[in-house]
């Protein structure tokens, strides 16, 4: 019998997290027996088609949060009484572990961790991995503490950067493995740790079939600018949309359609129609990646002029970079986390210093007058992806790593953790 294993997710599915959603299904493909747990319920928005080929059946946590709900209090209740009757000595104890860390505490999520311990106790799983490091890996702690079933970690960017140095050493040291999206994460991830827990690199694969370009019978006479990612401050479109106006200053044609969503939206908008751009830039919205194909196949360039916020928050490697280049679209990004390990500027693509309108302008500008220099780029951009970010190969890897936590037991560094918060808490 195939071993069952859990995947907690913060909000499942989740349009801007396609990189999730194609690991999942390609899991799958390899033989894992998913159970998926998801912390929120998504709101009402277009989700990708892939959702209805996911086979793995979703549990809901309940939730308190936006809004109070008394059939999911009564759930969460329930959960922790029974958890209490079958072992209140390892129950307290973890009580007192939660109301002792250092980093903020919630009690939403205190007692979402007891109602995923009695689930995965229900179900039978033996391993539990977990998408970032933050909130989602903060209640598979408690679980963990609670059932000693084993977890694994994978860490992106914003949770690693915006996450307490302490606690998230803390959360690594009981983890059975790390996984992380870009090698500038594992060795941040790394300096931080001062466990023997293994970091890996596990770039995100991406569904080659999917994102094939058909051939172009003729260039458009007015290149297409494409530009990708949620509307908020460490993507850079303000960057974006002064380099257009730039660009408009120096008589250039070209269109820009901006796809996303975010708090900046309005923000945007006001932007273009200060900059006089209206004519020039669209703000798409939301598209599922069927239909964002469609622009990608349209797109004479891709723009994504990421940066880092005053805060820390930045990106690792943005999935739509991945897809841009397999469908053969030259993409312009910027010279921050590690990004510089998937472009490599005047061979596959373009880089620039974050937050200088002007050097993007004047990168973009070259591209927009030379037709066959995109061509190149484009070409050298699709062999990267083919050779280094297959779907197949880099979520293979990710199953190796799951299928040996499950078949070895737990590592000696997590028992110990384990032991040793035992102890600190023992006068409780």
């Amino acid at each position: 019998m195939r071993p069952l294993i859990g995947f907690l997710l913060k909000t499942y599915p989740k349009l801007s997290e396609t990189f999730i959603l194609n690991e999942i299904l390609e899991l799958e493909r390899q033989g894992l027996n998913l159970h998926l747990f998801s912390l929120r319920r998504p709101p009402e928005q277009p989700t990708h088609p892939g959702v209805a080929q996911v086979k793995a059946p979703v549990t809901y946590l309940p939730s308190l949060l936006p809004e109070f709900n008394p059939v999911q209090e009564k759930q969460l209740i329930d959960a922790q009484l029974d958890l209490f009757h079958r072992d209140s000595s390892t129950y307290l104890k973890t009580l007192q572990f939660y109301l002792s860390r250092h980093e903020e505490r919630r009690l939403h999520e205190f007692l979402q961790g007891c109602y995923l311990a009695w689930q995965l106790q229900k179900l039978g799983i033996n391993h539990l991995h977990v998408h970032f490091a933050n909130v989602p890996t903060a209640t598979a702690e408690i679980a963990h503490m609670l059932t000693g079933i084993p977890y694994s970690i994978t860490a992106h960017a914003k949770d690693i950067y915006l996450s307490d140095r302490a606690a998230l050493d803390r959360r690594m040291t009981k983890a059975e493995f790390i996984l992380t999206c870009t090698d500038f994460n594992r060795r941040y991830l790394e300096e931080i740790s001062t466990a023997s827990t293994p970091i890996y690199l596990a770039y995100h694969g991406l569904d080659i079939s999917r994102f094939s370009p058909a051939p172009r019978t003729q260039q458009s006479e007015i290149p297409l600018i494409l530009s990708v990612g949620r509307f908020c401050e460490k993507k850079g479109f303000p960057y974006l949309l002064q380099a257009c106006y730039l660009l408009k200053q120096m008589d250039l044609p070209f269109r820009c359609a901006i796809v996303g969503y975010g708090p900046l939206e309005d923000a945007l908008g006001q932007q273009i129609s200060e900059l006089g751009l209206n004519d020039q830039i669209t703000l798409v919205g939301k598209l599922t990646q069927d239909q964002l194909i469609e622009y990608y196949q349209q797109a004479d360039l891709f723009v994504l002029p990421c940066l880092v916020t005053d805060d820390g928050d930045r990106d690792g490697i943005p999935n739509v970079l991945l897809e841009a280049m397999a469908m053969e679209v030259p993409v312009v990004s910027t010279q921050i986390s590690g990004i510089a390990e998937l472009v490599q500027s005047n061979h596959n693509g373009m880089l620039v210093p974050e937050k200088d309108a002007l050097a993007l302008a004047q990168t973009l500008e070259p591209l927009l007058r030379q037709p066959e220099l995109r061509t190149t780029l484009g070409k050298a951009g699709r062999c990267t992806v083919l050779e280094k970010f297959g779907l197949t190969r880099n979520v293979g890897a990710v199953k190796d790593w799951l299928l040996q936590a499950v078949k070895s037991p737990m590592s000696p560094q997590t028992q110990a953790s384990m032991l040793s918060d035992l102890l600190k808490m023992a006068a409780f």
